[in-house]
Parts: structure tokens; C-alpha cells; sequence
């Protein structure tokens, strides 16, 4: 099996790149996924993976004529935001009235995103999507990659895009080197049921061990929740009983949406910061996950992914246009230069907060409140904050802009 292009990963920024590639070239693509995908099925519980899409994001999803598919599925706007620290008076509000944009952001089941992508792939002929397929080895050889699967199948591709996430198979074949962390840190998720409606807003709370977020979802009494505690805390939190971890997460929140009333099946994943070396190699490029992981506190580990896909992409096809070789290194240079300026910053600026919020010590306390209050009062600042999270940011994917 030739083709120009395989995509090793099907989930939501695998699926991203394929379509871009595929709705904006006549290159011969392949989507490689080791499960069988389930279809969505839509039911009353929420799934417990969600994602705060960024207004850029959802111009690619958009632009890519998979948004209403989305919409119609289940989609919750936030339009404020709420900040604010355990040790002090320290707060900052968004609100996307007061800074003239329409809305912060997006929270949606990551389910549903990744299965509207997958929806699209029957519309264009140039996207063949094989599943369940294992992939064994990797050998890069004059013109090709050449990929073996488990049952003998032999495929080969010009370029092979590594989007199979934070452990990528790709990246260990290719032979790409990670720096990677602990964070020290587990996330517990869950969906909750609160006393009180979540007013659209976004919320987080800084404490000592680790930030606790309560996003909004469609139902105005529910919430995603991401508790990120200390992995001993983590497995205490798993280990309670519903009553008692409703009454912690209630305590630990201050009780700002009132008390906890339910909360679906717990879910816990340790945090690492992973960051690869080199983004690309010979005939070889990575992204989303596999390319880079991000402490969740600023919800931009997804976002970063979106636009990884989207500038690889618009990388590619202007090479193919220009009639250049797509997947030369020189070329795949351009995407890695592109993205890795970018995803740097935000790295450094999340693994900052990180630092700055679990700090004990009382003067750095002080002066972090007081910071807050200081950004709260200026809109401009706020405003400059508000935009780099949306996505209005640097030298953006032409697809991405808003």
C-alpha cells in the first residue's frame, strides 16, 4: 500500500491533519489507528475527557466544515473566567463583554470532537482510513518510509506524521529524543452536579497542592472538574466515598457553586511535561502529543496540537503547490521552526504559574496576590492575556486566524 502520506494516530489533532491535508491537496493520505474506533452514541452522562477549544481552534474546526456537526452534538461557550488564590485575596475576572470579543472559549467531550472529525473522512477520496492496524516497525529508506504491520501488511509513504500521542511510537522508532519531567502532580477528573448554576463561567482555584478547575458544561448544574493535587492525594481522593469526596471537592472549591450534590466515575492521570528534541526528521514529523505535553492549568495542551496540524499542513501544501518536495527535511524544517517557538513559550509560561502558585513561602504570597490584583484592574493587560489564550497570538496558521 503507497501512499504520500500516513497519519499514525486518528485522534482528535491526527484527524485534524489528515483533513486539512486532504481537503487542500489531491495527496494520497492514510490514517493508521491501532483500535477500532467507537462511533459516538449520544446519551445523557458526559464523557469525562473534555477540552477547552480556543476561538482559534474552532476556526480550523469550522473552516474544515465539522463545527455544526460538533454544535449539534453538545458544545457549552464560557464567557467569563474566574482566577483566584487559596493564600490571600488574589483574583482575576474575564469577562468577553468587557474585552469586545464574543466568547472566552469552548468546553466540549473530546469524544465528540474526535468523532466529527472522523465523520468527515468519508468525503474525500483522497483519505483512506485503516483501523485496527499495529504497527511493528519503522525503516526509512532513500525515497520512503516503509511501515510493517503486525499481519504482514507492508505500507510506505513519502511522510509519516507521528500524532499517537504522549508514549508516539513514531517518535521511539524515528529515534527522536525526549526531555520529559514529572510534574508531581496527578489529575483527578470527573463530572459533577453543583447546587448552583455555573453561569457560563470558567473557574479556578489555585491551592497549595495544585490547581482545581471547574469548567462549564450544557447543563448549567454540571461541570467538568480537573483536580491537580500531589499523586498522594490523588489516590485518596480516588479512594473515598462519593458523599465524602463531594464534601472535599465542595471544601477545596470554597464552595463557590454551592455544594457538590453528585459526581460521575473518578479518573486519574499523572502529569509529565514531555517535549521533544526535534519535532521532525528525515520523511518524519510529530505533533500534538506526541511532539509536546503540557500541565493542564492553562488548558492549552489541545490547542497547541490544533495548531501544530494546521501549520504542518499549510506547511506541506505549499510546498506540493510550489512543486517542491513535501516532505524533505528542509521542508519539515519550516514546520518545526514555526511551532517550536510557540509551544516553548507557553511551556515556560505554564511551568512559571506552576512554580509562582506552590509557593509557601509568604512574601512571594504576597506579591503573587497581589499581582493578580494589579492585572485585574488593567484591561489592556487582561486583554492581551485573554487574546494569547484565544489564539490571536504571533504568526498563526492563515486557517487559524480570527
Amino acid at each position: 500500500m503507497n501512499f504520500d502520506v500516513v497519519v499514525v494516530g486518528s485522534g482528535i489533532i491526527g484527524a485534524t491533519a489528515a483533513l486539512l491535508l486532504a481537503k487542500n491537496s489531491s495527496l494520497n493520505i492514510a490514517v493508521i489507528e491501532a483500535k477500532e474506533p467507537c462511533p459516538y452514541q449520544p446519551k445523557e452522562q458526559y464523557d469525562y475527557r473534555v477540552s477547552a477549544i480556543s476561538p482559534a481552534s474552532k476556526n480550523i474546526l469550522q473552516r474544515l466544515a465539522v463545527w455544526d456537526s460538533i454544535q449539534q452534538k453538545r458544545v457549552t461557550p464560557y464567557h467569563k473566567m474566574t482566577v483566584w488564590d487559596e493564600a490571600g485575596q488574589g483574583a482575576i475576572y474575564f469577562d468577553c463583554d468587557a474585552l469586545h470579543q464574543p466568547v472566552l472559549g469552548y468546553i466540549i467531550e473530546d469524544n465528540i470532537v474526535r468523532s466529527s472529525l472522523l465523520e468527515k473522512f468519508s468525503q474525500y477520496s483522497n483519505l483512506h482510513f485503516l483501523h485496527p492496524i499495529k504497527l511493528i516497525s519503522l525503516h526509512d529508506t532513500e525515497n520512503h518510509i516503509e511501515l510493517q504491520a503486525d499481519k504482514n501488511e507492508i505500507l510506505s509513504a513519502k511522510l509519516v506524521i507521528g500524532s499517537d500521542g504522549a508514549n508516539s511510537w513514531v517518535r521511539e522508532k524515528a529515534g527522536i529524543e525526549l526531555k520529559s519531567w514529572d510534574y508531581q502532580h496527578t489529575a483527578v477528573v470527573a463530572t459533577v452536579q453543583t447546587e448552583r448554576s455555573h453561569q457560563a463561567t470558567a473557574w479556578q482555584r489555585f491551592l497549595s497542592s495544585g490547581p482545581l478547575a471547574f469548567l462549564p458544561l450544557n447543563n448549567p448544574h454540571y461541570c467538568s472538574i480537573v483536580w491537580s493535587t500531589s499523586h498522594q492525594q490523588a489516590e485518596n481522593l480516588l479512594s473515598l466515598s462519593e458523599i465524602d469526596f463531594c464534601n472535599s471537592l465542595g471544601s477545596a472549591f470554597d464552595f463557590r457553586l454551592g455544594k457538590i450534590l453528585s459526581t460521575q466515575s473518578r479518573h486519574a492521570f499523572p502529569l509529565r511535561m514531555r517535549h521533544a528534541k526535534q519535532y521532525v526528521c528525515s520523511r518524519v514529523a510529530l505533533i500534538g502529543d506526541a511532539a509536546h505535553t503540557i500541565h493542564p492549568m492553562a488548558g492549552q495542551g489541545v490547542n497547541l496540537g490544533f495548531l501544530d496540524a494546521a501549520s504542518l499542513a499549510e506547511v506541506v501544501v505549499t510546498a506540493v503547490k510550489k512543486n517542491r518536495d513535501f516532505s524533505s527535511l528542509a521542508t519539515l524544517r519550516r514546520y518545526e521552526r514555526w511551532r517550536k517557538t510557540d509551544t516553548l513559550a507557553m511551556l515556560a509560561m505554564v511551568e512559571g504559574l506552576k512554580h509562582l502558585f506552590a509557593s509557601e513561602q509568604h512574601w512571594i504570597q504576597v506579591m503573587r496576590n497581589a499581582g493578580l490584583n494589579f492585572t485585574n484592574r488593567l484591561l489592556f493587560l487582561k486583554y492581551f492575556f485573554a487574546n494569547y489564550a484565544s489564539g490571536r497570538r504571533g504568526d498563526m496558521p492563515k486557517i487559524a486566524v480570527i
